[in-house]
Order: C-alpha cells, then structure tokens, then sequence
C-alpha cells in the first residue's frame, strides 16, 4: 500500500458506454497507487443504456467511486468534464474516457513525476490501438524515445494520419507544418527520457503532440486558480483545455518514454464515437477551438502561437477533404477559417497554411451543384 497525503480525483464523462464502461473504471480502482488515494467521479449524462446503473454499483462496492447524474443530457463530454472538477476534492486532477484505459501504474508514475519536480503538471505517451485494423501506434513525440527498448514485446507503428510515405512525413509535413527546427533546451538527437521545464516557452515543441488530457495529471491549483474550463465544442473542447493549461503551468514534466493510456479507436462501423463520425457541426467546433486557442496565445512567442495551431490544421485540412459536405455547410466552413485568418497571422507558413485552405473552400463552393 502506498501511502501519500495527497489525492488523486480522476474525472470520466458517460454516456452509453455501456459495453466499454466497466473496463474502464477497472483500469482505475486496480491502480498500482491504491484507488484508497483515488477519488473516482463518474459524471452520468443520461445515458439510455444501462450505464447509469453501472457506476452506481461502483459506487456502491468502492469508497473511492463517486457517481453523479446530470437531470439533462448535454451532448457532450465539456459538461460533464466540468460537472466533475466543480464537485472533486482532490489535490490533483486526471481525466478518463470511459471506453479507453489507464495502464496500471499510470496514477503513481505521473504523480511521482509531477511531485519530484513540483511541478504544476506531468504527461506521457499512450497508445493508439486500432481495433479493426489490429495496429498499434504511439503517441507523436518531437523527441527520440526508447520505447522499443522499454516495451520490447510491443510493436508500434509511427503516427501518420495523412498516410503519405514516411518520408515525406519525416522530411516535409513535419518541418513545414510542425516546425521541426525549432529550438528548445532539450536536444533533438539522442533518446529522452524525462523532459523538465519551467515554462512552455522553453520547449514550444510540447504543443506539437495531441492535446490528451487524459494523459496528463495537473495540480488543482493550476486549474482552480486560473479557472479553467472546458470550453462548450463537441469537439475541440480538450484541445482548448490541453493548451490553456499547459501555457499557465509553472512547471511541466513530459516523460517520453511512459505509456500511461491505452486510446480504443472503435473504427468498426457499428461501434464509432462521436468525434469518429464526421459532420460539419464537428469542423464547425473544431475551428471555433482553433479561433478561441489562437486568441489564448496572444503576448507568447511566435513559436508559441504557430505550433499550437498549425499542425491541427492539417489534420481538420484532412478529415475535411475525405468528408463531402453542401455547398451550404461550406460556406458555413469558410466563415470560420476566415475569422482565424484575421488573427492568425504569425508567419509566413501560417498565412500560406490557411490560405490554401480557404482556396480549397471556395473552390469546392464554386464547383458544387446547387
């Protein structure tokens, strides 16, 4: 048993995650940390389908499991999210997706980590594990990472959503879109364990990998204090959250060589998530984060601003070109990559980035039939 005076409150939005639910809440009262120093809060968003009743037997067989039900669904995970840090005790906060899992020393390696170097926040790696196509990937990470060392039964495939030839993604997306060059106070050319600094100005680079809050445990304190929220996007909500939190931390420790979570794509058809199912109010959410984070950045460096930014361009760029959208649904599109156009201005790669998207917009515009 470990024992510690701190407490560790781990926040899971639910709505009908009935078959997934249960492995879920597993991965946290087995927890190698003791769930005695967890405080579990499982935020029900009237689901129909039995979920409900799941984390009342939780709560009922574990001290540490919280269970509350909102008396209206809100049609996302923001506000149960938020429902969750208004009612948690903990000296420090850490998210789960319900249908996704913790590795079993994810609480005690990130709360030893966030505490050694008292720091306002601590991440890791996780992995992608697609369950149709049976392929696992790890987590993007700007540094060289031991992982096949460290997890040498585990074969990983790099992170590319773009599916183009690995080197063109080593070689052009990564330096043109990610900004590879940038310069931090860690080197780029041998494997990292542990990555710590005061603040993100330090290592930009940090805002390069996927905004995973569910990766990351952050002193109360940091969220309380500046009160953060989640913003209300069907998605886009955790980009916005990730981002905030980590430009205010005083103190951030990355270990690149952990895997704390394991992140189901349920890509079989009958089995998809809201954010697996493309729509424009998705788009639509998803640039109305980029907008609201773009504006968070303001007064920080022109690395700051453009790595937070340019890389999840690429992927919306991406998911809007398989996605056939109306004319009318376009043009809704476009007003949105307009108004980040205005303000999003912080170098030439940006301009160019965003530019082309609006040509791509109005071109798909012009050519659809009425």
């Amino acid at each position: 048993m470990i024992i510690m005076n701190d407490k560790i409150s781990i926040i899971l939005p639910i709505f009908n995650v009935g078959p997934h639910l249960r492995g879920g809440i597993d991965s946290l009262v087995n927890q190698t940390i003791g769930n005695e120093n967890l405080e579990i809060i499982m935020v029900n968003d009237c689901s129909t389908d039995g979920s409900d009743k799941i984390i009342d037997e939780y709560a009922e067989k574990y001290d540490c499991c919280v269970a509350i039900h909102h008396e209206q669904n809100s049609g996302a995970a923001y506000t149960p999210r938020n429902t969750g840090i208004e009612a948690c005790t903990g000296d420090y906060i850490m998210f789960l997706d319900p249908d996704d899992r913790y590795t079993l020393d994810a609480c005690e390696t990130l709360y030893n980590a966030v505490k050694e170097h008292d720091a306002d926040m601590a991440f890791a790696r996780f992995r992608r594990i697609f369950e149709y196509g049976g392929k696992v990937q790890k987590s993007y990470s700007p540094y060289m990472d031991n992982l096949d060392e460290v997890y040498p039964d585990e074969t990983f495939e790099t992170e590319n959503f773009l599916d183009v030839p690995d080197f063109i993604w080593d070689n052009v997306i990564e330096k043109i879109v990610y900004g590879k060059t940038v310069k931090g106070v860690y080197p780029r050319d041998k494997p990292l364990d542990v990555i710590h600094i005061d603040n993100i100005e330090q290592e930009p680079d940090l805002l390069k990998m996927h905004p995973a809050v569910w990766s990351r445990i952050f002193k109360r304190e940091l969220i309380m204090d500046n009160n953060i929220r989640f913003q209300p996007y069907v998605s886009g909500d955790d980009m916005a959250f990730a981002l905030e939190t980590i430009i205010k931390a005083e103190g951030i420790v990355f270990l690149n060589n952990f895997m704390c979570y394991d992140y189901y794509i349920r890509d079989l058809p009958s089995d998809k998530s809201i954010t697996n199912t493309v729509n424009v109010r998705l788009l639509d959410e998803l640039m109305e984060s980029y907008i609201y984070c773009r504006k968070c950045t303001e007064g920080y460096s022109k690395e700051v601003q453009t790595i937070s930014v340019n890389p999840h361009l690429l992927h919306w760029t991406n998911t809007w070109k398989g996605s056939p959208f109306t004319k009318e649904e376009n043009r809704l599109l476009l007003s949105k990559v307009n108004r980040l156009k205005k303000i999003h201005k912080s170098d030439l790669k940006s301009r160019m980035l965003l530019s082309s998207i609006t040509t791509a917009l109005e071109t798909a515009i012009y050519t659809a039939r009425e």
